[in-house]
Order: C-alpha cells, then sequence, then structure tokens
C-alpha cells in the first residue's frame, strides 16, 4: 500500500476518533462517582502501664500492617480486619506511623489531636450512616403504604477509640438529623397522592 492510500484511509479515521473522543468518554463516564473509601488514619492510646501503648486505626486494606515507631526502637504488626480496621498489642509508649506494602503510610495521632480526629471521623460516620438508614427505612415504609410514619433513628454500639462525651453528643445529632432528613425526603419522594 503507498502512502498516499495510507493517508486517505487514515484521516477519516482520525478525524471521526477526535469527534468521537470527548463524547465517548463522556458516554463512558459513570451516572455516579464511587464513593471513595475513608482515609487510613490511626492513633496511639495510653495503655495502663504508662511504658506502654496500644495502636489502632481504619481505613486500611485487609492483611497486615506495621508500626513503627518514630521517636524510639519500637514496633510491630497488627492484622487488619474485613472491615479495614486493627489493633495492636500493648507496644512501647511513644509516637508511631502505620504502613502497609504498597498502601497506607500515616502517622498516628495521640493525646488531644487523636481525640479530636476521632470525635470528627465519628460525627462524619454517623452523619453517613442516618442519611443512608434514614432513606432506606423511609422509602421502604413509604412503598408499602406507611406515609404517616415517624423516624425512628437506631442506636450505635462504640468500639474500639471512643469520641469523648462532647464528640459523641456532635455524632448523635449529626446522625440524627441526618437521618431525620433522609427518612422524610424518602417519604416525600415515593408517597404520592
Amino acid at each position: 500500500m503507498n502512502k498516499r492510500t495510507r493517508i486517505a484511509l487514515l484521516t477519516p479515521l482520525l478525524a471521526g476518533s477526535l469527534a468521537a473522543g470527548p463524547a465517548a468518554a463522556w458516554a463512558a463516564a459513570p451516572a455516579e462517582a464511587p464513593v471513595a473509601a475513608p482515609a487510613a488514619a490511626c492513633f496511639v492510646e495510653a495503655a495502663a502501664d504508662p511504658a506502654k501503648a496500644v495502636v489502632s486505626g481504619d481505613g486500611f486494606k485487609k492483611g497486615k500492617v506495621f508500626l513503627d515507631q518514630t521517636d524510639g526502637a519500637g514496633g510491630g504488626n497488627a492484622t487488619v480486619g474485613e472491615d479495614g480496621k486493627f489493633t495492636s498489642g500493648e507496644v512501647a509508649a511513644g509516637k508511631y506511623r502505620a504502613f502497609q506494602e504498597g498502601g497506607a503510610n500515616v502517622t498516628c495521632l495521640g493525646g488531644q489531636q487523636a481525640q479530636d480526629a476521632v470525635n470528627q471521623r465519628f460525627i462524619n460516620s454517623e452523619r453517613t450512616r442516618g442519611t443512608k438508614e434514614g432513606f432506606t427505612e423511609g422509602k421502604a415504609l413509604a412503598q408499602s403504604g406507611v406515609c404517616d410514619a415517624k423516624p425512628q433513628p437506631k442506636v450505635r454500639e462504640l468500639q474500639g477509640l471512643n469520641p469523648n462525651a462532647e464528640g459523641a453528643q456532635k455524632a448523635k445529632e449529626a446522625y440524627t438529623t441526618a437521618y431525620d432528613t433522609a427518612f422524610n425526603a424518602a417519604l416525600k419522594r415515593y408517597c404520592t397522592d
């Protein structure tokens, strides 16, 4: 095949692919963006023995997480469960980072920083939980014909490093507000007269 014939055949193909490129990319884009996994975080809590600490974290991939004491020679590892969480046994008190091969690598927070981060993560997770549960339950009731139902949020059991009283109260308020809003939105959407 000579050079002119190749150019004549390829030019319409190139022009067509350039014209369809952005449209094809737009058409292939998902209608709803995937939900991002929570960012990995880790926390250092003092143990009963002041020379010891417990390191916990969440947002990691299932498998092994390594703990490196950044202000000493301590270290260790822990197993991350299906839920992305881990808790170490007692390790030497100090500052730590948690990392996974080919995965997360985060500096562990301690003291008030850890408490503030735990509080905020709990508030955010409760808001998300309230929205999902409220809408799901409101939709189910509306579709079964119960359009005068009142929202009834659930109580959550806490595990691991817990929010302090202020954080727990704010999380409860965030959950209840999100649940009520989503529940009522579902009733409004699915209860049509």
